[in-house]
């Protein structure tokens, strides 16, 4: 290794050169290895990468020099790290995300060469990972997700040829705060009642004694991962010769005041309440900060970086020869295409990091760095249009098949059907507790109460009204689950849907919670409930509370007889029928209508309607119009009495195959309400089972469909306002999907449908019942 002044002399001579190529904004200036370049591999890389897991080097004099796995977990300050995690596969295909983490003390020069090597790092593994930039007390929450007793945070770190830094004196008392629950931070603070909070857990490591002391308002995962936390402090700072202890509300008077004289100070009534302070700083998108996606190319001959377009935003914007910035306004990505050239690839990284100068972004904001064909979900949520190559949606082919459901086995699955799974229009594809088969209980809200709706009339909805449907199956293990729909019309009023609503959770109540709660906006039906109607789900304008004239004793809106009704399906059991103003624009090439008249009933047939579809409508129309016989009419073949039915012929979406919505990876978000009364959601990357936490609320992002997840240790208020926090998740969702559309599905914990299972790797369940929460 070099001296540390020949380092420092060749170090400066090499900053103009490598300017260009990558910088730290907010450090200022960069650094290479002495003497590197680019396309050498550096001897601390040479099996890096090559088996799944977790690979550390820290910076060191400029160079990277692996890190003792027995520290995983523990950064020091003025230190910058890269972290390398390797995946695998079940094919044994390997994949790998790279960090570098820059302490809030790291020299300029040490963050510098962070980001070089991580460079380097990427171009070793063909350019293949994902890069992410990190920094201290801003991480991600897939960079702390690597650490399942959470990160440490040290003062001090490696002495460099720029700064001393001195590091930590061994055997003084230490007071750690333990922050977060899935994902913990534990910093160090000062020694004293003051740093401490009745919410939080703390440690007080004395040495060969650590005591972990758990507030008042700390729940049990909080409290596992306090202890976690102080058992690693003691295998990584004591060799494993210290003891731990713990402290709580129910530890014995003597045991308490131990831990408070070795503090130095204070009492359990002198605690501080709760702390309303966040977790990290908070940094919201404002409002004139776009969504924008950049054109980083050199194709001119030389290098230009052009705004693209703001949302929306689509696939094909993106170009396999070139390489994108897209900022989102709190995060930056740079995404590379596959054919993109070396000069682009090196400058787009270094353009988005000069973007948090130039636009006066937080030092901490994230840049990460993806590539082609490899995009992650928090990228492919930005733009309206988005499709996978392959069949990489098992869980809605199934879904197709009708075998993803809790009352069929699994079966071969046929890829073809996913496209006419999508363009018919039903939402939450993965939810099908059953086949439709059970028996089902129909209510519509009348002043606030729910009114029985006669069987008879099963499946006929009205866009002014709500309706509650309780429907009740066996599943495969022999037992009965239950299902309670709230239906909201578009048209209905506010305290309607709010009765509907109450009235599901009353519902449940009585089956002592055992019912997954499904709220459902009108032409967003899962297609469960369109299988509970048989092909017979017709959506009616108006309503019982609009006061409007029935019509064929539907009360339907209707003053001069004539109706349009547009038809969706993709077989006879999940068709929908919906009416629609009776204009030329409500028609649209990709669909079948149906339009009545006083004199007349006509199927008109637009060029992109499927034979399904086609057949759907000729079914149908027996059920809307079943006194006439229905004159059947292609498009651009439209007699006048037609177009003088929708008075008069006009423009209409004449597009075939819309690309609709993109199909999103299910996500997992763990929702907390703040003492302050302010609503989180954290991320859980690669999540399992295990990361449902029972003490909380989760929201399961599936798509096409969002769960809300009750845990049983949730307190009253939490389940009261839960989904208020799905909406709230939807709200803040930059994808193109609203809180109105997307089916809110709640199940608790220990009642999970199989369509929620699958979402997860693996699924056992009686892990709830081993763990005494059952």
């Amino acid at each position: 290794m070099k001296s540390k002044h020949c380092g420092f002399l060749v170090a400066l001579s090499l900053i103009l050169l490598i300017s260009a190529f990558i910088s730290i904004v907010d450090c200022g200036t960069t650094v290479a290895k002495p003497g590197s370049k680019r396309n050498i591999m550096h001897a601390a890389f040479t099996n890096a990468g090559k088996v799944k897991g977790l690979e550390i080097w820290r910076i060191e004099n400029f160079e990277p020099v692996a890190y003792p796995k027995v520290d995983y977990g523990k950064f020091y300050t003025g230190d910058s790290y890269i972290v390398l995690n390797t995946l695998e596969s079940k094919s044994k295909q390997l994949s790998w995300d790279v960090h570098f983490w820059l302490g809030l003390e790291t020299s300029q020069d040490e963050a510098g060469a962070a980001a070089i090597y991580t460079v380097q790092l990427d171009d070793q593994l063909n350019g293949a990972p994902i890069q992410h930039r990190e920094v201290q007390d801003h991480e991600s929450q897939l960079f702390l997700n690597y650490f399942k007793s959470g990160i440490r945070y040290m003062p001090g770190g490696v002495a460099s040829g720029f700064k001393q830094t001195e590091i930590n004196a061994a055997g003084e008392k230490r007071l750690f705060q333990v922050k977060g629950k899935k994902n913990i931070r534990v910093r160090q603070v000062d020694l004293t009642i003051g740093s401490m909070n009745k919410g939080d857990c703390f440690i007080l490591d004395a040495g060969r004694e650590i005591y972990v002391y758990v507030g008042k308002n700390a729940k049990r995962l909080e409290k596992m991962k306090a202890i976690s936390a102080a058992n690693q402090i003691r295998d990584q700072d004591h060799n494993g010769r210290a003891s731990v202890h713990i402290v709580d509300e129910f530890s014995n008077e003597l045991d308490q005041e131990n831990f408070f004289q070795i503090l130095g100070s204070g009492s359990p009534s002198q605690v501080p309440d709760e702390s309303t302070s966040e977790d990290d700083e908070t940094f919201e998108k404002g409002e004139e900060r776009a969504t924008t996606l950049y054109h980083v190319s050199d194709a001119s001959g030389q290098l230009k970086v052009e705004t693209v377009a703001q949302k929306p935003l689509k696939q094909e914007m993106l170009n396999t020869n070139d390489c994108f910035i897209l900022d989102t306004g709190s995060g930056i990505y740079v995404w590379v295409g596959k054919k993109a050239t070396t000069e682009e690839k090196k400058q787009a990284m270094s353009r988005a990091q000069g973007f948090l100068q130039t636009k006066k972004y937080p030092s901490w904001t994230k840049v990460t760095r993806i590539v082609e064909s490899a995009e992650s979900a928090p990228f492919k949520q930005y733009f309206f249009t988005w499709r996978d190559h392959g069949a990489q949606h098992s869980r809605l082919i199934r879904a197709a098949n009708d075998n993803d459901s809790d009352t069929v086995d699994d079966t071969e699955f046929d890829p073809s059907v996913l496209h006419k799974l999508k363009k018919a229009g039903g939402s939450a594809l993965g939810f099908m507790p059953d086949n439709g088969e059970g028996e089902a209980e129909v209510w519509r809200v009348e002043d606030m109460e729910l009114v029985p709706v006669a069987p008879e009339n099963y499946g006929f909805f009205f866009s002014g009204d709500s309706y509650v449907i309780k429907y009740e199956y066996r599943n495969k293990r022999g037992g009965h689950g239950f299902v309670i729909y709230y239906w909201q019309g578009l048209h209905s009023s506010i305290d309607e849907k709010a009765s509907a609503a109450i009235h599901a959770v009353r519902l449940d109540n009585e089956l002592n919670g055992k019912a997954v709660q499904v709220r459902v906006v009108e032409g967003f039906e899962p297609r469960h409930l369109l299988k509970i109607f048989k092909g017979k789900l017709v959506v009616f304008s108006g309503g019982k509370a609009s006061g409007f004239k029935n019509v064929h004793d539907h009360d339907t809106y209707d003053v001069d007889g004539t109706r349009l009704f547009r038809i969706r399906g993709t077989c006879s059991e999940d068709v929908r029928a919906t009416q629609m103003p009776e204009v030329a624009a409500s028609l649209a090439s990709d669909d079948a209508f149906i339009l009545e008249t006083p004199s007349a009933t006509y199927l008109w047939f637009g060029k992109g309607a499927s034979d399904f579809e086609r057949s759907m409508a000729e079914s149908v129309v027996k059920t809307i119009s079943p006194d006439r016989e229905p004159i059947v009419v292609n498009e651009e073949d439209e007699p006048a009495d037609f177009w003088a039915g929708l008075g008069g012929k006009g423009d209409y979406d004449t597009e075939i195959d819309p690309p609709g919505a993109p199909f999103l990876e299910p996500r997992l978000f763990h929702c907390t309400i703040r003492t302050n009364g302010k609503f989180k959601v954290e991320e859980i990357a690669n999540f399992e089972q295990d990361d449902l936490d029972p003490d909380d609320i989760m929201v399961l992002d599936g798509g096409d469909e969002v769960y809300v997840w009750i845990g049983a240790g949730s307190t009253e208020e939490e389940k009261a306002k839960s989904n208020e926090m799905a909406k709230e998740y939807l709200r803040t969702d930059p994808s193109y999907r609203s809180e109105e559309t997307v089916p809110l599905i709640q199940v608790s914990q220990g009642g999970e449908p199989r369509s929620f299972k699958r979402l997860f790797p693996a699924w056992n369940d009686f892990l709830w019942e081993v763990r005494g929460y059952v």
